[in-house]
């Protein structure tokens, strides 16, 4: 579901992301959108709690995340300010999907069902642009909160490329695992959509067959532009929400709302 940031208590502890990385992105996107503008005096940590219904230990971590990216700075007996250069964006959209990619991994445990070499089937050798005799690490897991299962995540990489992988890493997600590797990621095709789910995914994730499962599919190419991860996640939907901040742009008479992304 897509929800703009600017509502009261946008939080949601029953996601998978953390709830301080939950409001480092909300504050972030305000910044870039200009709802915080340059040289002007973020709310107070008690503000902050109070709109977002979460702990001082939270708002800590979030601003510290944003110290770190360089959006805002601490002066000592004032306050914390956002950066004069903090409206133009520090990072691209490949970053904040990685950064989110590792927020769930960091927040989920993670139970391998396989991790094999083998054949690709045809559909996924079109997608990786594999020849007839290429084989791919195929990577199964099922990623749990609270010991429930909250989303099936079935992974490709070409086997030139899973070469390269830490075997150490095994737990981690598959876009983290690259990044790791030094693999030079440059760009991803993500889709969700929404499916039900069949009795093989209904008994991996524990609810009935036919219930409702958010789709996401990603394609991962490197600076090459050539395909180095096709990756299928089926997630619960009454586990897991999607959430993208929107910033109004306006034109003359022509109006638009943007993610934060574009």
């Amino acid at each position: 579901m897509n929800e703009i940031a600017a509502i009261r208590h946008p939080v949601d502890d029953s996601l998978a992301i953390p709830l301080y990385h939950q409001v480092y992105l909300i504050l972030k996107e305000r910044i870039r959108s200009g709802a915080h503008s340059a040289g002007s005096a973020l709310p107070i940590e008690h503000t902050l709690c109070e709109e977002f219904g979460v702990s001082r230990i939270t708002v800590k971590r979030a601003m510290r995340e944003l110290v770190n990216d360089g959006l805002v700075v601490r002066q000592r007996g004032k306050g914390t300010f956002v950066a004069e250069d903090a409206a133009a964006p520090a990072k691209n959209a490949l970053d904040d999907l990685l950064q989110s990619v590792q927020a769930i991994g960091a927040a989920t445990d993670v139970t391998n069902l396989s991790s094999e070499i083998l054949e690709p089937a045809t559909d996924v050798a079109s997608k990786l642009e594999l020849d007839s005799t290429a084989k791919v690490l195929r990577s199964h897991q099922i990623r749990l909160t609270d010991g429930e299962p909250l989303a099936v995540i079935i992974a490709y990489v070409p086997e030139a490329i899973a070469k390269h992988l830490d075997p150490e890493t095994e737990n981690l997600p598959m876009l983290v695992r690259l990044n790791m590797a030094g693999i030079p990621v440059a760009r991803a095709e993500q889709e969700v959509t929404a499916t039900l789910a069949d009795p093989t995914i209904a008994a991996q994730l524990s609810i009935e067959v036919g219930a409702p499962l958010l789709k996401l599919t990603r394609l991962v190419f490197d600076d090459a532009n050539q395909p180095v991860e096709w990756l299928t996640s089926f997630y619960r939907g009454d586990r897991y929400a999607m959430r993208t901040s929107l910033t109004h742009e306006s034109v003359g008479r022509h109006s638009t709302w943007k993610s934060a992304a574009e």
